[in-house]
């Protein structure tokens, strides 16, 4: 656990702001050398669900991967909740790996509540979903902000549940943490020695402890930042010159006329929708592979 702490403290974010000041009393208890108590994270579950013989969605039932009883024609229902860390981006390529490679899986659900998340593993996690040979949906329930906004741009149909979700945030940001009046209080001083050769090590960071200067940080999160909105205009058709890269973020109604997302409906129309395009979709690959 203790090197997730670090991973946490280390890594550049994609995240909103306020999500990121929350973390601060945790930072804070943590240098003061209190015990916190942090329970491991559940990996993200998987639910399946298909149609009754009667036509209607079935409810969602939690199953694992590769489960026996997994009916023909099912929709797997991958949440999005919380931080996205990068062991999260993992877990969840590893699911979506696994229901792309079941035959009784015709298409993958995303249920999302995320204010973003790490850059590490971001932009692969979008590659593998934008990837599927099989249709995903993502159904956002309360938030998709920042990475889960990266996320979400790569599948084929984005959809809100109340007028009220927060959608976008398109942007990067990084925190430069200063602990020297920290440690001088409590009598430690750290002096940096580097390799007469090592002129480039810490290069941005040294810069910024000399005299301030912040163009070499500015430098690595434009280039991200670059990387960002470049997959957003190429996965959802957004002109550059468009205000949501602004980093702004938007209630569900501003997001659809934007582009963000294509509609605000229901959860239940959500299955409905990947159910149809998975179906579709299978149909389609069907008819490919039949020879006269």
């Amino acid at each position: 656990m203790l090197n997730r702490i670090f991973s946490i403290l280390g890594a550049q974010w994609l995240i909103r702001q306020d999500t990121a000041i929350s973390y601060l009393p945790v930072l804070i208890a943590l240098m003061k050398g209190q015990d916190i108590l942090i329970k491991p994270a559940d990996g993200p579950k998987t639910y399946v669900v298909g149609r009754s013989m009667s036509g209607e969605m079935q409810r969602p039932i939690e199953m694992e991967m590769g489960d026996d009883s997994i009916p023909e024609n099912s929709v797997a229902i991958i949440p999005i909740d919380g931080v996205i860390c990068s062991w999260d981006s993992i877990e969840l390529m590893n699911q979506i790996h696994e229901a792309a490679e079941d035959p009784r899986i015709i298409s993958i659900l995303f249920v999302v509540n995320s204010p973003g998340g790490m850059i590490s593993q971001i932009d692969i996690l979008a590659n593998t979903i934008k990837g599927l040979s099989k249709p995903s949906v993502a159904v956002v329930m309360g938030m998709a902000a920042s990475a889960a906004m990266w996320v979400i741009s790569a599948t084929n149909y984005r959809i809100a549940t109340s007028p009220m979700d927060t959608i976008g945030s398109i942007g990067t940001k990084t925190s430069i943490e200063d602990y020297a009046g920290l440690l001088d209080k409590i009598g430690i001083k750290i002096t940096d020695i580097y390799a007469s050769l090592a002129t480039r090590k810490d290069e941005a960071w040294r810069a910024f402890q000399a005299n301030g200067d912040t163009k070499l940080i500015l430098d690595r999160v434009d280039f991200v930042n670059g990387i960002f909105h470049q997959a957003i205009q190429k996965n959802l058709n957004i002109p550059p010159e468009s205000e949501v890269f602004t980093g702004a973020d938007y209630f569900a109604g501003q997001a659809q006329s934007l582009g963000l997302i294509n509609e605000i409906n229901t959860m239940e129309y959500a299955l409905t929708k990947a159910y149809e395009l998975g179906l579709t979709n299978k149909l389609i690959n069907q008819s490919k592979s039949i020879t006269f």
